[in-house]
C-alpha cells in the first residue's frame, strides 16, 4: 500500500514536471487582435467625453454603425461612422453623426487617430 502511495505521488511530481516544461511563453507579437465591436465602444467612450451631457447618450444599434478595418496589422486602426442621440446646453435632445478614426498596439490602450467629426442634424 506504501509503495503505491509513493508510485502515485512520484508519477503526479513527473508529469507536473513535464507539464510545466513543456509549457511556452506567450511570443510577444501574440498580443490580442482588436475586434471591430471593440473600437466602436472604445469610440463611444471618446465620443462621450465630447458631449455636453454624456450621461444622456444613446448611441447607434449594431446594424446603424459602420465599422471599418483600416489596418489589420499592428498598430490596428478602424474607422467607426455612427450616430449619437444625447442633450445639449438647453435640455433638447439632438441627433450628431461622427466618424471616429482610432487605433491600438495592445488592444489596452487606444489612441484617436483623427480628431472625431460631428455633423448634427437640424
Amino acid at each position: 500500500m506504501r509503495i503505491r502511495i509513493i508510485a502515485t505521488a512520484a508519477v503526479t511530481v513527473i508529469l507536473a514536471s513535464v507539464t510545466v516544461g513543456c509549457s511556452s511563453a506567450p511570443h510577444p507579437d501574440s498580443a490580442p487582435h482588436p475586434t471591430q465591436q471593440g473600437a466602436a465602444v472604445m469610440c463611444e467612450g471618446f465620443v462621450k467625453k465630447r458631449l455636453k451631457s454624456p450621461g444622456t447618450a444613446k448611441f447607434s444599434g449594431v446594424t446603424e454603425t459602420k465599422i471599418e478595418t483600416l489596418s489589420n496589422k499592428k498598430p490596428w486602426s478602424y474607422q467607426v461612422t455612427a450616430w449619437v442621440d444625447s442633450q445639449n446646453t438647453y435640455g433638447g435632445v439632438v441627433r450628431n453623426d461622427y466618424v471616429c478614426t482610432i487605433s491600438t498596439e495592445d488592444d489596452k490602450t487606444w489612441t484617436l487617430a483623427k480628431d472625431i467629426k460631428f455633423t448634427s442634424h437640424s
